[in-house]
């Protein structure tokens, strides 16, 4: 069995290229992707993606579940946030991390990421490089191959694991000569740029924000039902998410906590909500705006006790967007 390499595979073109001129120096690789609530569409696609891409090059894919440590670090970054609630510099280092002990572990001999200098303005600067290197405890073990020609020379480099002479200097946002690579190398299943990134989408963010405003004791299901429905926030302490289709309704259920309660309505099935709080009057009125048929709607706790029914007039949402976040 050869050498082991750890690559962290976010989906996209530039660490799709890395991981392929790592494999073409003789490493076995050990892909990981870490999933965080703040991935578009749960990550669902991209780890369909990564999948086919596992299979067809022929490596190790591990899917790694950030936990709640992972919240902590999106509502206090170390090193701030980017335009939105983006703790990009803060992100990689835990996901170094990670990547770290999958090294020590699988007693591999460094860990490479899809980094290029300068294409992000906040996370992939010289210093900001120089920081995460450090701060993920892999100074020396950590390769770019894409930009190590524009970095110094790294233990890996210079003990000769690695050819130097067979790693790019790409810099900057172009991704011209990425894709050209990518075409002659038939790459397949990468993403756009970004990965899906939630936090750097300014709409999601204002429910986040609402959501670090409002609750002290936050857990991954609320951090992931942000992706769903529409968010009302009532009062400092209650909110009310009401599902689009009866995908979202069945989607919603996977997420509840222990105190969450259900607004149902018979005739409505296809849409529900979600009470994250106390019962209020103005809940009945927004969730019977978006039913179509008038009907007696329900409040139910997660064991199914009827805690709470009336009768409502089917109100015009337009008079509730205020509460929309």
């Amino acid at each position: 069995m050869g050498k082991k390499a750890i690559g962290l595979i976010s989906g996209g073109l530039d660490s799709v290229l890395a991981l392929q001129m790592i494999k073409e120096q003789g490493f076995e690789i050990i892909g990981i992707f870490i999933n965080t609530p703040f991935i578009s569409k749960f990550g669902e696609q991209i780890i369909k993606n990564l999948k086919k891409l596992s299979d067809e090059m022929n490596f190790k894919l591990l899917i790694i579940e950030a936990q709640e440590d992972y919240i902590e670090i999106v509502k206090n970054p170390e090193f701030g946030y980017g335009k939105n609630l983006n703790p990009c510099i803060d992100c990689h280092i835990y996901m170094l991390k990670k990547a770290k002990e999958i090294m020590e572990k699988e007693k591999g001999e460094f860990v490479f990421t899809g980094e290029v200098l300068e294409q992000r303005g906040k996370s992939q600067n010289l210093n900001a490089l120089k920081i995460i290197e450090e701060k993920s405890s892999l100074k020396g073990n950590l390769l770019r191959p894409l930009t190590a020609l524009n970095l110094p020379p790294t233990e890996v480099e210079k003990r000769g694991i690695v050819q130097r002479e067979l790693l790019l200097g790409i810099k900057g946002r172009e991704r011209k000569l990425q894709l050209y690579l990518a075409q002659i190398k038939n790459l397949k299943y990468f993403g756009t740029p970004s990965g899906g990134c939630l936090l750097t989408d300014a709409g999601f963010c204002r429910k986040l924000k609402d959501l670090f405003e409002h609750s002290s004791d936050i857990n991954l299901n609320d951090c992931y039902i942000l992706q769903i429905g529409r968010h009302f926030r009532i009062s400092p302490k209650t909110k009310l998410i009401i599902t689009r289709d009866e995908r979202e309704t069945a989607k919603i259920m996977n997420f509840c906590n222990e105190n969450d309660l259900i607004i149902f309505s018979e005739k409505n099935p296809d849409v529900i909500g979600m009470i994250k709080g106390e019962i209020e009057n103005l809940i009945f009125e927004i969730y019977s705006s978006y039913l179509k048929k008038e009907d007696i709607c329900f409040v139910k706790n997660l064991k199914g006790d009827i805690l709470e029914k009336k009768i409502i007039e089917k109100k015009n949402k337009v008079d509730y967007r205020k509460f929309l976040l």
